[in-house]
């Protein structure tokens, strides 16, 4: 359900023809929560469990995984219901030492990471990822339409998965605007690498 084939136009050498070509499907959920006023994402259609928990961690909603009881999808109404158990204050982890990496080290694992690309984005042209790595391991990489998007599943993952964020890096192939940076760093990871470019903000 990721992607789906479409009816284009087509230019090559000037002239126009009418084809098929394979393009990443994009939904619009509207996501309810507790007490809170609903809000609208447009994603990539899977791994939404993963999304809706790093998206309400990174809003301050949650501050573990285990605060969401369940995640209920409704593909014909276009909603995601996020049920969350005993409301609280949000309380981060207190900071830890930072994970010290070799630069060497991590420009190899950056080229190895990028030089493999995602199948939607291989398959459409149309995707970003981002990939988590911690205590040299890769923890999750995930794909999607938004870049935002791509990082939100990833830091759901990891919470799922009781990753210490502390020793993370994220890779990713979007650009790092300051919404994007605030959100690495609200979550506790020090290192961020990205192929693309970076704002002045």
């Amino acid at each position: 359900m990721k992607k789906e084939r479409v009816e284009i136009l087509k230019m090559v050498n000037g002239k126009i023809s009418r084809t098929e070509d394979v393009a990443a499907t994009e939904v619009r959920f509207e996501v309810k929560t507790w007490g809170r006023e609903s809000f609208w994402i447009s994603c990539t259609p899977e791994n939404l469990e993963e999304l809706v928990i790093g998206l309400l961690f990174s809003n301050g909603c949650i501050d573990c995984a285990e605060q969401m009881e369940r995640v209920e999808v409704s593909f014909e109404k276009s909603e995601i219901h996020a049920v969350l158990g005993e409301k609280r204050s949000v309380k981060r982890a207190a900071e830890k030492s930072c994970a010290t990496l070799d630069t060497a080290e991590l420009i190899k694992r950056a080229e190895e990471i990028f030089g493999q690309q995602g199948e939607l984005f291989a398959e459409t042209g149309c995707a970003h990822c981002c990939t988590m790595m911690a205590e040299d391991k890769i923890v999750c990489s995930y794909e999607d339409i938004g870049r935002h998007n791509a990082l939100d599943k990833v830091i759901g993952r990891a919470l799922k998965q009781k990753t210490d964020f502390s020793q993370a890096v994220i890779f990713t192939t979007g650009r790092i605007s300051g919404d994007y940076l605030r959100k690495i760093i609200g979550a506790g990871i020090p290192w961020v690498v990205s192929r693309s470019a970076v704002t002045g903000e």
